[in-house]
């Protein structure tokens, strides 16, 4: 019995192919995660005093004032502000959606935090994040300061970035390219959208590719119209015009990367709702053609998975894996619930702390995977219970209490 156990180890070791690994992939958006130099540098910025500049009508930093956290803040206020640089003051919201004035001491309590519930509730292999400014403010959130980990992102861009965190066993990266692509070059820089983040790693001698995306936002679901058909035209500013032009280049990703491999992951914060997108009748294009075909530049996709997700050419097929909140029966049958309508109630549940207890409880991250893999569990929705939420500071608490992000994470063990 020994020899066997001694002859099948060697095996393994030396044909590391031969035999099927468990792999727990994950991804979360962390709500504009700054290393903790950069969120002292922010903290000190948004606690400095603005005034009203009647000659320019910004809000701009001054001797006396009104602090960033009192400012009205939104994608166009009149403030003077670069949020392509550095997140707007107002980030963190109590659950009556004032705006939360944060701490050093705040700040780096959350990102212990963030630490003990990677290591303890999500212990990935391969993690893709969103909405990171770079590679350390993703090692402030890992274990040991990423020491057990690789790490890939970029700069440039803007603040919200996306990056990769695998397990060093893995190897460092076959490669590790921004997909420019996605963010949509041909737009202006104020209205360019965040790029794709692609990494490859060689497992157990297996070729296996990721894409990481954070696809435009507020283009939601079908059931909402308007602005939320993508094939619709709410004017302009509709970010539904913007979602349908990464269609394509999506789509292009997917046929390129999978010509060497089946073992493809595509995951991350979507913005689309993909449940109601399978839910909805209708074709994917706009004029019913097959979406195997190239899409006609006339014409528009209605769905989104359902264009860039075609099968064509052969061998490109990803699966959606399904997606369950197994915190407790009433969320997981509201997550079933929501696959295929808007409830109000549904949603509401899974915010409460009891629950999920995150702002964008379901529907906006996904994970799909390529015929390479297989699951036999659908992907999890982890709760963040109580550190989904923020509070402001009190007499008795003098700093604020901050969420961990506005998203709940979602993973998966997969297997060859």
């Amino acid at each position: 019995m020994m020899r066997i156990l001694t002859i099948l180890a060697a095996f393994m070791v030396f044909c590391p192919g031969a035999y099927a690994r468990d792999l727990k992939v994950a991804t979360w958006n962390l709500g504009w995660h700054l290393s903790i130099p950069e969120a002292k540098d922010w903290i000190a910025k948004c606690s400095a005093p603005f005034q009203l500049n009647a000659a320019t009508g910004l809000w701009e930093p001054a001797v006396s004032g009104t602090p960033g956290w009192k400012l009205t803040w939104g994608r166009d206020a009149p403030i003077a502000w670069n949020i392509s640089l550095l997140p707007p003051c107002d980030i963190f919201k109590s659950p009556a959606f004032d705006i939360v004035s944060v701490t050093e001491a705040a700040y780096a309590k959350r990102s212990g935090q963030l630490t003990t519930f990677i290591e303890g509730k999500i212990a990935p292999d391969v993690i893709a994040f969103q909405e990171v400014s770079g590679e350390q403010a993703v090692r402030d959130a890992l274990p040991s300061n990423g020491a057990g980990y690789f790490v890939c992102t970029f700069t440039g861009h803007k603040v919200q970035r996306l990056a990769f965190a695998w397990k060093r066993e893995f190897g460092p990266a076959v490669e590790c390219e921004v997909e420019d692509a996605l963010s949509l070059p041909s737009l202006t820089e104020k209205e360019r959208v965040r790029p794709g983040l692609a990494l490859a790693l060689n497992i157990d001698g297996k070729l296996t590719r990721f894409l990481d995306v954070h696809l435009k936002s507020s283009c939601v679901s079908p059931f909402d119209n308007p602005p939320d058909a993508l094939d619709g035209d709410a004017g302009p500013g509709d970010p539904c015009k913007v979602l349908q032009q990464q269609v394509v280049p999506l789509e292009k990703w997917i046929e390129r990367k999978s010509v060497d491999t089946d073992r493809v992951v595509l995951l991350g914060d979507f913005n689309r709702n993909v449940w109601h997108e399978t839910n909805e009748t209708g074709a994917v294009r706009t004029d019913g053609s097959d979406p195997m075909a190239e899409l006609p530049p006339k014409v528009r996709a209605r769905k989104l998975i359902g264009e860039v997700n075609d099968g064509a050419p052969e061998g490109t097929l990803l699966t959606l894996l399904d997606e369950a909140c197994p915190v407790n029966t009433a969320s997981d049958d509201a997550c079933k619930r929501l696959k295929s309508a808007k409830i109000a109630a549904d949603e509401k549940l899974l915010k409460q702390s009891e629950n999920l207890g995150c702002r964008n409880p379901v529907g906006l991250d996904h994970i799909l995977i390529g015929a390479g893999f297989s699951s036999s569990h659908p992907a999890e929705k982890l709760a963040l219970g109580r550190q989904g939420r923020t509070l402001a500071a009190s007499t008795d608490h003098p700093n604020p209490l901050l969420a961990l992000s506005d998203h709940c994470p979602l993973a998966v063990v997969i297997a060859d």
